[in-house]
């Protein structure tokens, strides 16, 4: 039996059926994303195998094509603009050739810039090969059908995308429909590069982080990694404003090349309306609490991310298997339970570090949850972490981690990396090494929004944990510091206007 998630898995039935037809299964079904059980004969999956080849025949052609076209783009000067358009809607074109992710901090980024553009009086048109979430329904969507069979290497598939994407979205722009292109740079794929020059329209490109960079030190390196570099060389080159997260990834960026003028920094932000503890009442969050067997009377300290190499999780796993070997008592006695929310490449080391101590019993792993229930998860806690790690290849830590302001708007007490923006974001801060003697109470001078220790230290983690839990008056103090810098400073509005103040700005500038 082969199910499938949700119908962008659909490109992958071939595949999955010539795998199965090679198993000894007597018989194989499919289960679609409705639950039709659906049968399928031995037969049928030579077809399969002819689609397969065909689709991989047609990848390597895509693949020539782009090298061809990346030569060409990367010698071409980027388009000249010679004045601000009168029409403007936003064609958002959202790449990423995914399967299914409904959850993590992309989501909320790509939900509050939509949003926020849409807000502020430029009318977006979202172009996706997914159902988006969490977006306003006044926003314009154009679905964009993923490739019918994928084929190997599978990474050409992304060029065959933007193929088909092109043909989707050419229509929209006819006729100036739209004013300007937005694309959030997604790996091995240059179209608002092609189609800002097409329809001699303004670019601009959201840099999060190179995803060559990121597959080489945090996955696997892409078999066709220099094709990919100059597919994203080609979109820095031809933006005209690029938007990005932090100050490293701006140093980044001008090293490369991109003009200090062309970049426009701001950090990741949170939607105020989403992220606001009074949206859940004590009847909701202690439900979602009996969900994972969790009492109203327990401390539940909690993390939320994608177990990724830089969240900083399997640091979180040795602090909590630490306490419970050193100081199980004290753990009892403080009636703590830990909730760890999310998924990805961490999370069998982790459940190996928390299984070996026997600490299965205070921990709570949650797997992913949808992104429209991430706030009722941290409204249901009562401190947050977020022990976030340098990079191992000794580069600066370039994140802005999504759930850092999802945590100070939703005013529990925070301990964090002192690491980069995480550092910058929560001055001022409590050292850990430290903290304030016991006795000593929270007075109105006390602005401080969160502990803050040693990327890595499990020590550091472990003393922040013990004084938030032993001190809630501190706490709570910083937590509501932390929520006011939150809404002060790092709202998509926010976000979203430092990006028209510098489009408005490059638009007035002559080339």
């Amino acid at each position: 039996m082969v199910p499938l998630e949700d119908d962008s898995s659909l490109a992958l039935l071939p595949i999955v059926k010539l795998v199965a037809g090679a198993t000894r299964a007597k018989r194989i079904e499919i289960v679609h994303p409705d639950l039709l059980v659906t049968k399928i004969s031995r037969l049928s999956t030579v077809v399969d195998f002819i689609l397969f080849v065909g689709a991989s025949m047609r990848l390597a052609l895509h693949a020539i094509m782009s090298t061809n076209e990346l030569k060409t783009l990367l010698k071409a000067p980027r388009l000249a603009l010679r004045s601000p358009k009168n029409n403007q809607r936003v064609l958002y074109l959202k790449t990423n050739l995914w399967m299914g992710i409904k959850a993590g901090g992309s989501i909320g980024h790509i939900a509050g810039v939509v949003n926020g553009l849409q807000d502020a009086g430029y009318p977006v048109t979202l172009a996706s090969a997914e159902q988006p979430v969490m977006v306003d329904s006044k926003v314009k969507l154009q679905h964009v059908n993923p490739p019918r069979t994928f084929g190997l290497p599978y990474e050409l598939n992304n060029y065959r995308f933007q193929d088909i994407f092109a043909k989707t979205v050419r229509p929209l722009l006819a006729g100036h429909a739209h004013g300007v292109i937005y694309q959030r740079l997604s790996a091995a794929n240059y179209l608002g590069a092609l189609l800002s020059r097409e329809y001699q329209l303004p670019l601009i490109v959201e840099y999060n982080g190179s995803e060559t960079w990121v597959a080489k030190n945090w996955g696997r390196q892409m078999r066709f990694h220099g094709l990919a570099t100059m597919a994203e060389e080609a979109m820095l080159r031809h933006a005209h404003l690029i938007v990005t997260i932090s100050n490293v990834l701006r140093d980044e960026l001008i090293s490369r090349g991109v003009e200090p003028k062309r970049i426009v920094t701001y950090p990741n932000c949170i939607d105020p309306a989403i992220f606001d503890p009074a949206c859940f009442s004590l009847a909701e969050r202690n439900k979602l609490r009996a969900r994972y067997g969790i009492t109203s009377k327990e401390r539940l300290i909690a993390f939320i991310g994608t177990f990724g190499q830089w969240h900083g999780v399997d640091v979180l796993a040795r602090a909590i298997a630490q306490m419970c070997s050193d100081d199980r008592e004290w753990i009892n006695r403080h009636n703590c339970r830990f909730m760890l929310v999310g998924d990805g490449l961490k999370m069998n080391e982790v459940r190996r570090t928390i299984c070996d101590a026997g600490a299965e019993d205070i921990c709570i792993m949650t797997g992913l949850v949808p992104q429209t229930e991430a706030a009722l998860h941290l409204a249901a806690a009562d401190l947050f972490l977020s022990p976030h790690v340098a990079n191992t290849d000794g580069s600066k830590f370039f994140g802005s981690p999504t759930k850092l302001f999802e945590y100070m708007a939703m005013s529990r007490g925070i301990y964090g990396s002192r690491l980069d923006q995480i550092g910058e974001v929560l001055s001022p801060s409590l050292d850990v090494n430290n903290l304030p003697a016991l006795g000593a109470s929270p007075q109105e001078t006390n602005v401080e929004t969160a502990v803050l220790g040693a990327p890595g230290s499990v020590d550091d983690l472990i003393a922040g944990i013990r004084f938030l839990v032993e001190r809630p008056e501190w706490a709570e103090h910083i937590a509501a510091n932390a929520r006011n810098k939150a809404l002060s400073k790092y709202t998509w509005q926010r976000h979203v206007d430092a990006i028209l103040d510098g489009y408005k700005a490059i638009m007035r500038e002559p080339e």
